[in-house]
């Protein structure tokens, strides 16, 4: 037998033995494992009916179609087992730190398989003894790690008899659940239940019910009616009273622990069964009635839900699945770091408790998914107790489907002596803020939390514990199959919203559980997740002082730095990280304390860091959104896995992303925005790493994974210099008239060079006119006029210049280079009629709710141009317009010249848009004409370079007419929202590249997923169905196959 040692980095060592390992260092330990789950099911099969005959007998097994059916299956699962390795997101690694996902523990994994063999069904416990027992203590054990108070284990301590007092501390309750959103459906579906149960008791004492009997409609009495005169409660506010004396709004307020003892206080009182209560209310209680009926017969306004704006998807979700509706589900404000903000909440009961309005429950998030935030539930529970006493009652539930398993983590780590090699992987504690609302998870009425997230258990593990195990009963159908009680172990699986749920999960859960340790004093998750912590905040302090300088970019966490929180000096504290905590050895750095001390006051909540890259042109800051957006993206797509053929390998580190919204973030959102550089209302793109690995922190491996950042964020802030600075290009007009001639400018939202919209009134050569005029006959046609040269924009717009170009029908030749339509001449007598920005500062948050165009030309040749006011957009030019105005037709023919506006008031642009390839402004192509339009002309009200909205551009209205388009339409999605850096092109950055993008196709981003999407989906199932399988029938001749090298 090997030695085993211990050292001063024990703790890290037995973590070492919880997973297979990023390299399935531990695969000969799983092996051994997985084969005593398979001996000891061949055991248990041999002694079930040990006289029985084999069904499978060796005659069958010798057949050739035996051999071939396990031929196929051999040929099948090599094929998928290795394109599975190939290209399944590699969650094991500790380069992966994207989302809430990392390696199952081993002992969740071997857990999973032995419950998986028996396929145990917990919604009964006939179908699942022992595992819905384990399911049982699972619940347990999460309930004690919470601080709820938990059932003995002891037999002889287990009294069904014992009679809880009014004070004494209720018994905690949970189950494994399918995922958190269910879990968390089922949480509002107890808090719905609830508030309305007290309305349906007084219906059972109050009101007759009509009940078919014998064929005739009977009247049926009320069957609580003998209780109505007599029966006391406790409101919330004031003394013991009647229930008969209770308003509607004392009883829609009664705490949540006096409803849940309303069928016991019965009992006591009326010495009636518990069967008997619950046959009386079936009639009455809100799953037999619904919501509305109570609702409406009492007048009552919609009860409100209250969770952060930055709420998990699955609570608008569930809202409107209980029939709450996402509408009375009211999102509070958060505050600057992305935690609810209480003193928006208390405005928000104020106004409740002043118009009579009910409150299901408010929702404090235990680490929200985008940014780890844990919300100051501690203040949550002081507005209960003091709503409370003001009348108006509420459940207080959290949300911590990612964070419960921090509870594991409430102590202090331990101090370590020497580390010459830089292997010591340190912890870090909860913070003192986060640790004090851990603590408070006692008071909470109910707790999501994940075993598959923080637990390292594989999925379907979610669960949800209760502080009073009588509130299971609120959401329960019994039926008489499925309520057994098989030797005082309860069917979990009557309770909730799922049926059949695998046992499997429950073992999973409780190997881990039981291997890991759920208490500190164990070392188990409070080591494991306090190293994964570890990791988190080494690369927080790698992202916050992550700036490269001038022609550079820099990194801006949201979560701030103390500095930052209290007015510090932040240069002096980035120099501080710089030099005590950065590329440190770990030990070092735990027995420095003022650094540790500064370390452990960094980071986000719970280990995930979101941030956001701006870039520099030169020393400045970008300051548009939208091109750190851009950035952001840029750098998401090359540090993330997004389809099957996106080779793993490439990557180096892999991170997730996600979009804040502005309106959901406010001052938060605005804070991060003015600390990155930016400015603008729009949504910002942000990165987010999440660090669930324990093993990225030794020998400073998360050092090396934030120089691959650094060298890709570094290498694409490249590409945002070149797309945000003016520089010599070749520019695209699309020609309109004869005479005279326009030029509208193509222009692009994603390049500088081209980020303007123009028209410009010239002249051509005679004999490129005669050559135009010639070309043009067929009107489906359009003709375009690119610079010969490169030039900036600016240089040709400019009245009386000119500047040489080649005449092309349709884009440019860019695949031969060498074909136009006529040689180079020069274009000239130029005169500049529209000159826009198209800066992001200088577009709408947007669309218009009318579709506005500019108007200009003569009265024989009318051309209109679309106004792009917002990106991404489309653009639309029309030759060839008529037009009618009627009494004013005179003084719109006039005005052509000199250009005005047009709004087609029947064409909602705001509901259109955008435009896609999959989406065409189908009423605009040449196709569909003529077509008419009504519209609304108005004076050009500025000619500004920097327009900004439609109404800074309607003048003085003009008058009301319409407009006949003909064929002669050019319409464009594609070229106008084109990234000319797109990584698919090669060689110089150019904006004629957008051309080559249309002619690939590869402009549209729908378009591209969808045939990306297509290509793998074909190369994978080819890959799996086609071969030779015929090859290997009958290759063993029914005898088992060589097995696979497992070293």
């Amino acid at each position: 037998m090997a030695s085993i040692t211990t050292s001063f980095n024990e703790n890290h060592e037995r973590v070492g033995s919880w997973f297979l390992g990023p390299k399935a260092e531990n695969l000969d330990y799983f092996s051994k494992f997985f084969h005593i789950i398979l001996d000891d099911m061949k055991k248990g099969r041999l002694l079930f009916g040990p006289n029985d005959a084999p069904s499978i007998t060796k005659g069958i097994r010798a057949s050739e179609a035996f051999g071939n059916g396990m031929a196929d299956l051999e040929e099948l699962l090599g094929k998928l087992s290795e394109f599975m390795s190939n290209h399944n997101v590699p969650f094991y690694s500790p380069r992966y730190m994207a989302h809430m996902s990392y390696e199952n523990s081993l002992p969740a994994v071997l857990g999973y398989m032995l419950g998986l063999f028996y396929n145990q069904n917990n919604v009964a416990v006939e179908a699942s003894p022992v595992t819905t027992l384990l399911e049982w203590e699972v619940g347990q054990q999460l309930c004690e790690m919470l601080g709820y108070k938990r059932h003995s284990l002891e037999i002889a301590s287990w009294n069904p008899q014992h009679k809880r007092s009014a004070d004494e501390e209720p018994f905690g309750w949970g189950h494994i659940t399918c995922d958190g959103s269910v879990a968390n459906l089922e949480s509002m579906w107890v808090a719905r239940n609830m508030k309305f149960y007290p309305l349906a008791l007084k219906d059972a004492m109050t009101e007759s019910k009509f009940k078919v009997i014998d064929g005739k409609e009977t009247e049926v009495p009320p069957p609580l009616a003998f209780a109505y005169d007599t029966f006391r409660v406790q409101p919330c506010v004031g003394d013991v009273k009647f229930f008969k004396d209770c308003s509607v709004w004392d009883l829609l307020n009664l705490k949540p622990e006096t409803v849940l003892g309303l069928p016991e206080q019965l009992t006591m009182q009326f010495g009636i069964s518990s069967d008997f209560i619950a046959g009386a209310l079936n009639a009455y209680d809100i799953q037999t009635v619904g919501k509305d009926a109570f609702i409406q017969k009492y007048d009552i306004l919609q009860p409100h839900y209250f969770v952060s704006r930055t709420k998990h998807y699955s609570w608008p979700k569930g809202a409107a699945v209980a029939g709450i509706g996402s509408g009375n589900l009211i999102g509070v404000a958060v505050d600057l770091q992305a935690r609810l903000d209480t003193e928006d909440l208390r405005k928000r009961l104020n106004a409740c408790l002043s118009e009579k309005r009910p409150v299901y429950c408010v929702v404090a998030i235990a680490g929200s998914t985008e940014h780890g935030a844990v919300d100051p539930l501690s203040e949550i529970l002081r507005l209960k107790f003091e709503y409370q006493e003001k009348g108006l009652s509420f459940l207080v539930h959290v949300d911590a489907a990612w964070g419960g398993y921090f509870a594991s983590m409430k102590r202090s780590p331990p101090v370590y002596r020497t580390d010459p090699e830089n292997a010591f992987v340190g912890t870090i504690p909860l913070s003192d803020y986060t640790n004090k609302q851990f603590h408070l998870f006692k008071l909470a009425d109910s707790v999501t939390i994940d075993p598959h997230k923080s637990g390292y258990v594989p999925y379907p593990a979610g669960g949800l514990v209760y502080r009073d195990e009588r509130a299971r009963f609120l959401v329960t159908w019994t039926s008489p199959y499925l309520d057994g009680q098989q030797g005082g172990v309860e069917s979990i699986g009557v309770y909730g919203l799922e049926g059949s749920k695998p046992g499997a999960a429950a073992v999973s859960t409780f190997m881990s559980n039981e291997v890991i340790g759920l208490h500190p004093s164990e070392g188990g998750y409070h080591t494991l997740l306090g190293e994964a912590v570890w990791t988190a905040t080494k690369m927080y302090c790698h992202w916050v002082t992550m700036d490269s300088g001038a022609d550079g970019f820099k990194v801006t966490p949201l979560q701030m730095l103390p500095a930052e929180k209290d007015g510090g000096d932040v240069k002096k504290e980035k120099e501080r990280i710089r030099a005590t905590i950065l590329n440190r050895p770990n030990l070092e750095l735990v027995q420095d304390q003022e650094a540790y001390e500064l370390l452990c006051q960094l980071g986000s909540d719970l280990m995930i860091n979101t941030f956001a890259c701006n870039f520099r042109l030169g020393d400045e800051l970008n300051m548009d959104v939208a091109q750190a957006n851009y950035f952001n993206r840029r750098i998401y797509e090359k540090l993330s896995i997004l389809k099957v053929t996106d080779n793993m390998n490439e990557r180096d580190i892999i991170l997730m992303a996600t979009s804040l919204s502005q309106d959901e973030y406010g001052a938060c959102l605005t804070n991060l925005k003015t600390r990155m550089g930016v400015k603008g209302p729009e949504d910002l793109y942000v990165l987010a790493n999440v660090c669930m690995s324990p093993f990225p922190t030794a020998r400073n491996f998360v050092g090396n994974l934030a120089d691959a950042f650094q060298k890709v964020a570094q290498e694409i802030s490249a590409d945002c210099r070149w797309r945000n600075t003016v520089s010599p290009d070749r520019h695209t007009f699309l020609l309109q008239g004869t005479d005279p001639v326009y030029l509208v400018y193509l222009p692009m939202f994603e390049a500088a060079n081209a980020r303007k919209r123009a028209i410009v009134r010239a002249h051509l050569p005679k004999d490129i006119m005669d050559l135009y005029m010639g070309a043009r006959t067929d009107p489906t046609k359009f003709f375009t006029l690119t610079t010969s040269e490169s030039v900036t924009l600016d240089s040709i717009l400019r009245s009386g210049g000119s500047f040489d170009a080649v005449l092309d029908q349709g884009y440019p030749d860019l695949v031969h280079r060498i074909w136009h339509l006529s040689s180079t001449f020069t274009v000239s007598d130029i005169t500049v009629l529209v000159e826009e920005s198209l800066e992001g500062q200088h577009l709408d948050a947007s669309y218009p709710k009318t579709m506005p165009f500019y108007f200009f030309g003569t009265p024989k040749e009318a051309h209109i141009d679309h106004l792009l006011l917002r990106a991404p957009n489309v653009q639309i030019c029309a030759s060839d317009v008529e037009f009618d105005f009627g009494a004013v037709q005179n003084v719109i023919e006039d005005m052509l010249g000199q250009g005005l506006v047009i709004v087609m008031n029947d064409v909602p642009e705001y509901a259109m848009q955008p435009f896609t390839s999959s989406h065409h402004p189908e009423f605009f192509e040449p196709s569909a004409q003529p077509q008419t339009f009504a519209v609304s002309a108005y004076e050009v009200a500025a000619r500004s370079k920097d327009g900004h909205g439609l109404d800074g551009r309607l003048g003085n209205k003009i008058g009301d007419g319409h407009i006949i388009l003909n064929e002669r339409i050019y319409v464009d999605y594609n070229c106008l929202n084109a990234d000319p850096t797109d990584p698919a092109l090669h060689g110089p950055h150019s904006i004629l590249n957008r051309f080559d993008l249309e002619i690939a196709r590869l402009w549209d981003s729908y378009q591209r997923k969808m045939a990306v999407r297509r290509e793998w989906r074909d190369a994978f199932f080819k890959h799996v169905r086609s071969g030779p399988r015929s090859a290997t029938r009958g290759k063993h001749g029914g005898q088992p196959g060589p097995s696979r090298d497992m070293d």
